[in-house]
């Protein structure tokens, strides 16, 4: 057997300029996977897909296949025209047309958002709330002619029961009647690392059966996920983070395991957005065209795959 990895940028849709930056990513660095945000499920999908088709079509619809951070390698209206559309356009959408126009074939994932702090008792309707954030992205897939969602993830933990409620049996009764496969790991080492709540009886009782019921449902699991947990803080400075990641490359199992990161450029509107976390993810930005990091993954011998 040998050891896969799933190269995943979270929080799509959520910041213009870092999701132009991830589709780039996906066209050319070890990247291989997104998960989407749909902050505005439904909202306005189809007047914007039209808005980006005539984009497309008054640039004489060439496709964007690399990083353009100030728009200098195309015509000044083709430039003004996708940016406008970008920062207008719901974020779900935005995000999968870029990722359509610079890796065609990557499938985005769900990346599923519950309201936080919850209701004292727990979502009810939270079916109905993973199948309108779905159906969202399927349909946002769909008009820009993307490969539909393969697989569903939890913004924050939250479908996982780490900040309430647990979620995990309707999360995985979902995934199981959609095809999807689901980021729960098979095991909580790496990212349970130090974690005295992961630690814990209750939850490692809950994660078992989990576990259990996606085999016995054929919902398909990574064996471990892993990212950094912490803030700029935590991080420290760039090569604290960059040893960070080098040292999970070397902990990975057999099988198929995700890594996931938040990487975005430095910009106004992003330190704002996260004032204690925006270094850190200006650094992650910056691992994934680092010659160092890009090496550690060929010396450990890891293929890069798209999917578990």
């Amino acid at each position: 057997m040998t050891r896969s990895l799933v190269l995943t940028a979270d929080d799509a849709g959520t910041e213009p300029d870092a999701d132009r930056e991830i589709a780039a990513l996906l066209a050319g660095s070890p990247l291989t996977a997104v998960g989407v945000i749909t902050t505005e499920p439904g909202d306005g999908v189809e007047d914007w897909v039209e808005d980006w088709a005539e984009a497309e079509a008054e640039a004489g619809g060439e496709r964007d296949d690399g990083p353009h951070r100030d728009g200098a390698d195309r015509p000044a209206s083709q430039s003004q025209s996708q940016n406008q559309s970008e920062s207008e356009s719901p974020g779900a959408v935005r995000a999968v047309g870029l990722v359509a126009r610079s890796a065609p074939d990557v499938a985005p994932g769900v990346h599923v958002v519950l309201p936080t702090p919850g209701p004292a008792g727990g979502f009810d309707d939270v079916v109905d709330r993973i199948a309108t954030q779905f159906d969202a992205l399927t349909r946002a897939t769909a008009a820009v002619g993307a490969p539909p969602p393969r697989r569903l993830d939890s913004h924050q933990g939250t479908l996982y029961g780490l900040q309430g409620r647990s979620y995990l049996g309707e999360a995985i009764g979902f995934c199981a009647r959609h095809g999807l496969a689901f980021r729960l790991p098979r095991s909580l080492d790496l990212y349970g690392d130090g974690d005295p709540v992961l630690a814990t009886a209750d939850i490692r009782a809950r994660h078992a059966s989990a576990v259990v019921a996606a085999d016995a449902a054929g919902v398909r699991l990574p064996e471990v996920i892993a990212t950094h947990r912490g803030g700029d803080a935590e991080a420290r400075d760039y090569e604290s983070l960059r040893d960070h990641y080098l040292r999970l490359l070397g902990r990975l199992p057999e099988g198929t395991s995700e890594i996931f990161l938040h990487p975005a450029p430095d910009t106004a509107r992003l330190r704002e957005a996260s004032a204690t976390w925006w270094r850190k993810r200006t650094w992650e930005l910056r691992l994934l065209g680092d010659p160092v990091f890009i090496r550690e993954i060929e010396r450990e011998g890891i293929d890069l795959v798209s999917g578990w």
